[in-house]
């Protein structure tokens, strides 16, 4: 006959089950919330390089439009009267260092018939004496004014400092002036858009002194 008190009782049979049961649901309760809280991680994750893509398309798209805008501002500065005639007078320059008249064929394309009668005798003079200038000073330029004009011109007053060191083929010294004057350069605006000199007038009488 079995004994009763023997037995242990089913609250004692049952209690592994429920220690079990209960570190079962606490591991599962766990699992669960640590695989919510990896899933938020990777959400905010994806959100903030959602953003900073977002952000990037936007920083590229700014990036592209100033320098969109500092192309066009550039182009339209490039084109202003003004820095036309100091390309213009650039080439004259260039022409006086290596006075050819493959040069001064050139110049037509900046400067009108008028004035091109104004910039050609210096050159002619340094070729007729086989002589160029040294290049040892560029031509000063100081932009005075730009005024349009109601015939669709621009008149661009300069002052402007040209030292003329003249040299022989051997680049021997031959002569050396410094000319002070002020000039107004009638600038014209072809169809393309360019501007070219159409006329140059000066102001007052050119101060010349030896150098």
């Amino acid at each position: 006959m079995r004994n009763p008190a023997a037995e242990p009782s089913l609250v004692w049979r049952i209690l592994p089950w429920l220690v079990a049961l209960i570190i079962l649901g606490v591991f599962g309760a766990a699992t669960v919330f640590l695989r919510g809280q990896e899933a938020g991680r990777r959400a905010a994750e994806a959100r903030a390089d959602a953003a900073e893509a977002q952000l990037a398309e936007v920083q590229a798209s700014l990036t592209a439009l100033v320098q969109a805008v500092a192309s066009v501002t550039a182009i339209a500065e490039a084109n202003q009267p003004s820095a036309q005639l100091r390309r213009s007078l650039a080439l004259v320059y260039d022409a006086y260092k290596g006075p050819t008249e493959a040069r001064l064929k050139a110049l037509g394309d900046a400067f009108g018939p008028s004035a091109l009668d104004v910039e050609r005798p210096e050159a002619e003079h340094l070729i007729s004496g086989a002589m160029h200038l040294g290049g040892s000073s560029p031509p000063d330029i100081t932009i005075l004014s730009t005024t349009p004009t109601s015939n669709g011109l621009t008149e661009v007053r300069t002052h402007e400092v040209w030292v003329y060191d003249e040299v022989d083929a051997t680049n021997k010294p031959t002569r050396c002036v410094r000319e002070e004057s002020e000039q107004t350069y009638t600038m014209r605006q072809l169809p393309t858009g360019l501007w070219f000199v159409d006329a140059i007038q000066l102001v007052g009488a050119p101060k010349r002194t030896d150098c």
